[in-house]
């Protein structure tokens, strides 16, 4: 079922600025107990926000987006881009992050993993530069964000409902995992 529980739909998230995930020379970019524990104030806030998950910045490198709470982040280009943050010692090293970005290229996308802000997020939302965003992680798959809440407003994406885009690396991740698509990169191993 959807990580989030009902039916698959956007999610709005909420931008943390008083907390950090991850700190410099920490265990952020593992897989560990504590990164989840570090997230669970900034997560209380968001949920009092009416949101269901919490994105951190780093407040060191012109507010660069990190990840959220619990997942890694991407972006949707209208050029065929899909732009996700560069990992810097804060960010978990995913599998499902690495298995997005090798379909997404599968897909003739160009995979940047780069800086990128909230300004480049607001702006290009605005210009029609960006035309999805979505969530990854272990759990939650690929979960479609459909704004981003902030003491100062709102970043909405484009569209009421899931990218097109999004939802077709989802169902083909999906499908790889279930069986129902063929495994092209030996991802899976049978064990019975």
């Amino acid at each position: 079922g959807n990580y989030f529980g009902g039916e698959l739909k956007p999610v709005s998230i909420w931008l943390s600025t008083g907390f950090a995930r991850a700190g410099e020379g920490g265990t952020g970019e593992a897989k560990c107990g504590g990164n989840y524990a570090a997230s669970l104030a900034a997560q209380m806030e968001a949920e009092a926000q009416g949101c269901k998950q919490v994105l951190f910045l780093d407040p060191f490198n012109d507010n660069a987006i990190e990840e959220l709470g619990g997942m890694n982040i991407f972006f949707v280009f209208k050029d065929g881009r899909l732009v996700t943050p560069a990992l810097n010692g804060h960010i978990l090293h995913g599998i499902t992050r690495s298995s997005v970005m090798q379909l997404a290229a599968d897909r003739g996308m160009k995979v940047e993993e780069r800086k990128i802000t909230i300004d480049e997020w607001r702006d290009g939302v605005a210009a029609g530069d960006i035309t999805e965003a979505f969530a990854c992680g272990t759990a939650a798959v690929i979960t479609p964000i459909g704004e981003l809440k902030t003491a100062d407003g709102v970043i909405a994406s484009p569209g009421s409902g899931a990218g097109e885009v999004t939802m077709a690396i989802r169902e083909q991740l999906l499908g790889i995992q279930t069986g129902a698509v063929e495994d092209l990169h030996g991802w899976l191993t049978r064990l019975a």
